[in-house]
């Protein structure tokens, strides 16, 4: 039976303005692996559910205005990170160019063949990168923040505090994420098929 003196009140989804387009310098505060719907599954072109293995990062600013609000301390967040690595006629993918920005140095031949371990992903939490980020829309016309590339750190800021990464310490219900979509493949960063059952995670693409 519930306490009668409790009341148990609305609450109201934290709303925060789009970030300017720029550059920006971020701390990696968290990082794990994810199980996303896959972009043929969703669009029902498979005949049962399908998932595919993707890297969710979580980066907080070190720098950055808008206006008069000090943007240092806001979450951005990349949901659809890729398990593989790969090369195509569009460049590298976002694990290649997340691993060589915090590396500071290209992956040579046998780095790549021996795929990316996931102790090495987890080494690069508290360390800085450099995030470009723009706004993306989609379909619906849904706009949220979309990091377009990663680059190498010139020179650290100074670290979050634990206080900071306390505070950018998100609960579930409150998390900024990107709207609820998959990227649709490609044919430089997704195969057609589920990703997850062609590549192992970490590991380079065929």
């Amino acid at each position: 039976m519930l306490d009668e003196t409790i009341t148990f009140e609305k609450k109201e989804a934290k709303e925060y303005p789009l970030l300017p387009k720029g550059i920006y310098q971020a701390e990696l505060l968290d990082i794990e692996a994810i199980q996303n719907e896959t972009y043929d599954s969703k669009m029902g072109k498979t005949a049962e559910k399908e998932y595919q293995t993707d890297i969710k990062y979580q980066f907080t600013l070190l720098n950055g205005k808008h206006g008069d609000t000090n943007l240092r301390g806001r979450n951005v967040w990349n949901n659809y990170g890729h398990s593989f690595l790969y090369e195509g006629k569009n460049g590298k993918n976002d694990l290649f160019r997340i691993v060589e920005a915090f590396m500071k140095k290209q992956l040579n031949q046998e780095e790549i063949a021996n795929g990316i371990p996931a102790s090495l992903l987890n080494s690069f939490i508290g360390k800085q990168i450099m995030l470009s980020i723009e706004t993306k829309k989609t379909k619906n016309g849904k706009e949220f923040d979309n990091i377009i590339d990663y680059l190498a750190v010139q020179t650290d800021l100074p670290s979050l505090t634990e206080e900071e990464k306390e505070k950018a310490k998100v609960k579930k219900e409150e998390e900024m994420q990107e709207p609820d979509f998959t990227p649709p493949p490609s044919s430089d960063e997704y195969n057609q098929t589920n990703p997850a059952q062609e590549y192992s995670p970490f590991q380079p693409g065929a």
